[in-house]
């Protein structure tokens, strides 16, 4: 009996996630001055990648009951994934925030390379664009009550992920 076609095709998208998250731990493994005292920075890239396909963190973090069909799994998570990480890895020193009002990344202000935990859910196309329009996130958002629930959120997820 042929296994229908739904199921290859999310068979297919969950295989392209899965080699863009290796690709992005190689990518990780590059940084040499992101230090936090209990996970590398490629750790750090899979646990939260594998979480992001977990409907309990969508729950817990993004507060949706439901995953979104046909979306890819970090959906939704740039910004609390890219202030996570941004918190747990030298912050300021490190990294630059930057983003626009639809997406949030890293900029390693060492070697001006963007680091993008969700790009995945973009098209390769899409995401340069997506870079082009960016800017700081302190010249998006200076809103106090934004950073705080910012904060409650990356802490929710860093749980769900395991990395507390």
């Amino acid at each position: 009996m042929d296994k229908p076609k739904s199921f290859n095709h999310a068979k297919n998208k969950l295989a392209k996630y899965d080699k863009a998250t290796f690709d992005l731990m190689s990518v990780a493994a590059e940084f040499d001055d992101v230090y936090n005292e209990n996970f590398t920075l490629p750790d750090m890239v899979y646990l939260l990648r594998r979480s992001f396909k977990e409907r309990l963190t969508h729950s817990a973090v993004l507060e949706e009951t439901k995953m979104r069909q046909n979306t890819d799994p970090s959906s939704g998570f740039c910004m609390i994934s890219s202030y996570l990480i941004y918190s747990m890895t030298g912050g300021d020193k490190v990294w630059e925030l930057q983003g626009t009002p639809l997406h949030w990344w890293l900029y390693h202000k060492q070697t001006g390379t963007i680091f993008d935990i969700t790009h995945t859910q973009f098209s390769p196309v899409d995401v340069r664009v997506i870079y082009l329009q960016g800017c700081p996130i302190d010249k998006l958002k200076t809103d106090e009550m934004f950073y705080e629930v910012l904060q409650a959120k990356a802490h929710k997820l860093a749980h769900r992920a395991g990395l507390e």
